[in-house]
């Protein structure tokens, strides 16, 4: 994304991963990397356009969490992008990947979004490549709302 926006702020919770983006992206000053959690995101308020969360929903406990953190980061209409798993049953990906989730059943993800103040939800599955070993995936999008603020949010209390 780098090459067709003015800025970028990336967030992964691994010094390794994020040591990897800086070789790969040596001479992009425009991108700022930071080191922390989903569900805890390094980030102001309504500061962002448009979030993209890349096959890492289904690594965490409460995927609703990160949602709520994604929701507060984006301005008002700021769209988010999403790829993951549709559901599947290799259960060796607990252990194997440290996956948490199995997938993601579209009406899930949408209840997901919903709840946390976004609207407009496309949720498409992606075509299969006869070539891929894991399980299907799709892409969603979905906008945030004018304000996802909890009414106690407005008071302070």
């Amino acid at each position: 994304l780098a090459p067709f926006v003015a800025e970028i702020i990336a967030v992964d919770a691994s010094a390794a991963m994020l040591q990897a983006a800086r070789k790969r992206l040596q001479g992009m000053d425009h991108v700022s990397l930071r080191r922390g959690d989903l569900e805890s995101l390094p980030i102001d308020n309504e500061r962002l356009d448009a979030a993209t969360l890349m096959l890492v929903l289904h690594h965490l406990p409460e995927p609703a969490l990160a949602l709520a953190e994604v929701a507060r980061v984006l301005k008002p209409h700021g769209r988010v992008i999403i790829a993951d798993m549709l559901p599947h049953d290799r259960d060796g990906y607990h252990q194997q990947m440290g996956h948490v989730w199995l997938g993601f059943a579209p009406d899930h993800l949408e209840e997901l979004l919903t709840d946390h103040g976004f609207g407009d939800v496309r949720i498409i599955p992606l075509p299969p490549d006869s070539k891929a070993k894991g399980p299907g995936l799709f892409i969603a999008t979905a906008r945030r709302s004018s304000d996802t603020r909890s009414p106690d949010a407005h008071t302070g209390e």
